[in-house]
């Protein structure tokens, strides 16, 4: 997979550039859904986000997968708004979202998460992928 390109403003994911504030937002996320997750988890769950991004069915940029309507509860509840104001982005969040941009995935090319026990797929920590 590619190498990433880190500077102060921009991330270099393949063919995408992708500013600060993208990784951020990535990362923001993460922490919502899996900030007490295993690392793997962590990295699982931006790789659904890259996945998604990827997928013809999904938007195409990281912004809109995680702002669609009805798919993550952290981004339309405030919850992950808050989080980026306070601006405590734990270094585990962010590096997995650098991970996940890089094309890291733990779950292949899942689409989908919830907390494990709800059904079959890959499980990491408490949650399960598919």
């Amino acid at each position: 997979h590619n190498q990433v390109v880190y500077d102060q403003n921009h991330v270099t994911f393949g063919e995408y550039l992708t500013d600060e504030e993208t990784l951020y937002l990535l990362a923001a996320l993460i922490q919502c859904e899996a900030g007490g997750e295993p690392y793997e988890g962590q990295v699982a769950v931006g790789a659904v986000v890259m996945n998604r991004v990827a997928c013809p069915a999904y938007p195409d940029t990281v912004t809109k997968v995680i702002y669609a309507s009805k798919q993550f509860s952290p981004a339309t509840s405030g919850k992950m708004t808050n989080l980026i104001l306070k601006g405590n982005i734990k270094a585990s969040c962010r590096q997995a979202a650098v991970d996940a941009m890089n094309g890291i995935s733990t779950v292949g090319t899942a689409l989908n998460f919830r907390r494990a026990g709800s059904r079959e797929g890959i499980i990491i920590g408490n949650q399960v992928f598919w």
